[in-house]
């Protein structure tokens, strides 16, 4: 006899309420680039967290919810509009549990896991009917067998110290350089001296792969425990995609969407090394996925202000001035406040800008005057402009 198990509706109903946020977040960043369009390096950052994530979020979910799990005398099938699932009873292997769902184990490669969350109808009859008839392996893949397989190694004591001193040099270091990247943002005269720490962080970056390979599994990027967990790397990634995304602010590009790709691509390439040098970790795939995501959710910007200051920073081409008008000034009021110059048509720019400066530059500007534009070629290929107040030229 076939039975269905789904969500009930008064549960869709309190899910999709929740998912609302997310599902309208990236429909106001489209509405947003339609009519107002992309201006800056920040504002692109801001759209693609907006729109990409909350997107991925919302399918997910509204995938999850309308999902239906069937059983029969064959065997157990999850069918939804992204996918579906098949195991039959004699391809089951075992069951476990996690967080309230029924995680059904295949006993074959190639086949996949069917889970039963706890909030579906008749939930409780599939979970006796498995539990009667099939083991627990859930005491197979904890915590504690994975420490005990670390802590089995005759030099534990030394190599656990030893990957502990690596992530609090890694994680310090990357602190201090983050702090001397903040002046960048606000054009501030003394950043001259500090012109270096930048190209600091994306060698500290650029060392993460070498120091994991280098431990072999006893230095992590981050693992989803709260007690337990191995030294980890993930406040180095954090820190550097704070201090170089601050120095990439003043600077506008061109070219934003070979800008992205490029972006994009750094990031790819840099996760398949930082997994390659972590295949040696003794963690669950569950831990060394959420490791991986974390790691892409900082690093993308990490990368973004990597770029953006190899392309400025090493930039030898000659530079050329353009005069344009200030015709509007307007200040942003959100979780912080960002100053806003608007500008007339100039040079490569064939429409008007919103240009975000600091206070400083913000309040010697006045509605009609006139500003210079910097424009150069890039190191990279990618052209790349910013504003010069009077005091600059």
């Amino acid at each position: 006899m076939q039975e269905n198990y789904t969500y009930s509706r008064g549960f869709r109903i309190f899910v999709f309420c929740l998912m609302a946020p997310f599902a309208v977040i990236p429909l106001m960043a489209l509405l947003a680039i339609i009519i107002e369009g992309i201006k800056s390096p920040m504002e692109s950052f801001i759209a693609f967290v907006s729109i990409v994530p909350c997107t991925i979020l919302t399918l997910y979910g509204i995938n999850e919810m309308l999902s239906v799990v069937t059983s029969d005398g064959d065997g157990i099938r999850y069918k939804s509009f992204l996918y579906k699932r098949e195991l039959l009873w004699e391809e089951i292997r075992g069951y476990r549990w996690k967080e309230g769902t029924l995680i059904l184990m295949p006993a074959f490669k190639g086949k996949k896991k069917v889970r039963v969350s706890g909030q579906r109808h008749n939930y409780h009859k599939i979970g006796d009917w498995i539990m009667a008839r099939y083991p627990d392996l859930s005491d197979k893949v904890t915590d504690a067998v994975r420490l005990a397989a670390y802590q089995a190694d005759p030099d534990y004591p030394h190599k656990i110290r030893m990957a502990k001193y690596t992530a609090r040099g890694f994680n310090f270091a990357a602190f201090a350089l983050m702090v001397a990247c903040f002046p960048f943002s606000h054009s501030l005269p003394f950043t001259t001296v500090l012109c270096w720490a930048p190209l600091l962080l994306i060698a500290l970056l650029a060392a993460i792969p070498m120091a994991l390979e280098y431990h072999k599994g006893w230095l992590i990027v981050s693992e989803n425990k709260r007690e337990g967990t191995l030294p980890a790397v993930l406040l180095t990634v954090l820190f550097a995609a704070v201090g170089l995304f601050s120095f990439g602010t003043p600077f506008y590009n061109l070219r934003l969407q070979t800008l992205w790709i490029g972006v994009l691509g750094a990031a790819v390439l840099f996760t398949l090394l930082v997994m390659f040098a972590s295949r040696r970790m003794k963690i669950t795939i569950g831990n060394k996925i959420w490791g991986v995501v974390c790691f892409l959710i900082f690093f993308i910007p990490a990368a973004f202000g990597s770029i953006v200051y190899l392309n400025t920073f090493f930039d030898r081409s000659t530079p050329q001035f353009f005069e344009t008008t200030v015709s509007h000034k307007w200040i942003s009021n959100g979780r912080s406040v960002s100053h806003y110059l608007v500008v007339m048509p100039w040079g490569p720019e064939k429409s008007g800008r919103s240009i975000a400066v600091g206070k400083r530059k913000y309040d010697a500007a006045a509605i009609n005057d006139t500003i210079r534009m910097e424009l150069r070629q890039g190191a990279l290929g990618l052209p790349w402009y910013r504003p010069l107040m009077p005091a600059h030229y």
